[in-house]
């Protein structure tokens, strides 16, 4: 599609370009040890006209990480997130969490990374709600509240050119095929937002780390979806109902979905956190005694 480019600059990280006549948009910036290559990336793909729009799916630090270093390169973008999103974005631990993380990856991939650049950058420019739509000139980027991997997380619909590009609360299909579920924050939500995606009259479809997938992966994509964060759910309380600790069941959910295939796009202390998250908020809404006692 050419007026949809990927810019991704690492297997790990994110950047699609989104070209209108009057303006442009990037979704997602990705990690900060990529920084310089994404933006040489988008660049190239500009051909002289400036970034004007940073959306982001979510505020983690592999969706957002390189934000500083796209301000300094475009003084005028504006970054459009989710109310949700601008709130974490002024608070310091997630702030001090993106730089720790990404302190890390750049270190698991051997990088450099420039750490001097001001936490003041992450901030919102632009706050959108379900609904919104933003004009980029002849195409616009109708707004798609998707929570579930996190509270803020949101999809983006272009009618025009009947794209759809999804937060990771869809989950991420991976080298080897398979889907990996990624609910953090609720399962609930995010069947929900599954289902929404799914309703959307799309013929592209954009995933998260990838870019625009073939027609036969978005034809089965949300199907295949629901079936691995179901899957998901029914394995943490299975080992709930086995009366697993903590520990146990993190070692568990690892074995079933730490593969070699995940852990090339994500570094281990994220899975983890990852993997904690999960695990917690499926208690917190399937087991929710079982939760309050592991809190204590």
């Amino acid at each position: 599609m050419e007026r949809y480019i990927n810019c991704i600059a690492h297997r790990t990280s994110e950047g699609n370009l989104l070209i209108g006549d009057k303006y442009t948009a990037l979704f997602d910036c990705g990690m900060s040890h990529c920084a310089d290559a994404t933006i040489k990336n988008v660049k190239n793909a500009l051909k002289g006209r400036p970034l004007d729009y940073l959306f982001i799916t979510h505020t983690h630090y592999d969706h957002i990480g390189s934000l500083p270093y796209l301000r300094k390169e475009w003084s005028s973008l504006k970054l459009v997130t989710s109310q949700a999103g601008a709130a974490v974005l002024l608070k310091d631990t997630p702030r001090r969490v993106i730089r720790e993380l990404s302190i890390v990856a750049a270190k698991e991939y051997n990088a450099q990374i420039d750490t001097s650049y001001n936490d003041d950058d992450f901030h919102a420019d632009v706050v959108v709600k379900e609904g919104d739509i933003i004009s980029l000139g002849d195409l616009s980027v109708k707004i798609l509240e998707t929570p579930g991997h996190t509270r803020d997380a949101l999809s983006f619909f272009i009618p025009e050119l009947e794209l759809l590009i999804t937060s990771e609360t869809t989950g991420i299909l991976l080298p080897d095929n398979n889907v990996y579920p990624l609910y953090l924050t609720s399962y609930t939500d995010t069947v929900n937002s599954i289902e929404k995606c799914r309703k959307v009259p799309f013929k592209y479809l954009s995933l998260p780390h990838k870019g625009i997938v073939d027609e036969k992966d978005a034809n089965v994509f949300f199907d295949r979806s629901l079936g691995v964060v179901s899957a998901c759910k029914d394995f943490i309380l299975d080992m709930n109902e086995k009366k697993f600790d903590q520990e146990a069941m993190e070692n568990m959910f690892f074995k079933k979905y730490g593969s070699e295939a995940l852990l090339s796009y994500q570094p281990l202390d994220a899975f983890t956190a990852n993997a904690k998250a999960t695990i917690a908020c499926t208690l917190r809404e399937f087991a929710p005694s079982k939760n309050d006692a592991a809190q204590k």
